[in-house]
């Protein structure tokens, strides 16, 4: 059996759409990236307030 090439493919007119889904991940992988992603948005947030300090 072959692989999959995407998940849903729709045609609206002359265009047509591929959706390609995500890998399945675990829920110990998924809680990784999101603490990885608030860490990264905390260090935003510090940074845009420092800079404001300054200013």
């Amino acid at each position: 059996m072959g692989k999959k090439k995407y998940d849903a493919t729709y045609k609206f007119g002359n265009t047509t759409v591929h959706v390609v889904a995500p890998l399945p991940i675990t829920e110990e992988e998924k809680q990784r990236i999101l603490k990885e992603y608030r860490q990264v948005g905390w260090e935003i947030w510090q940074d845009i307030l420092e800079k404001k300090i300054k200013i």
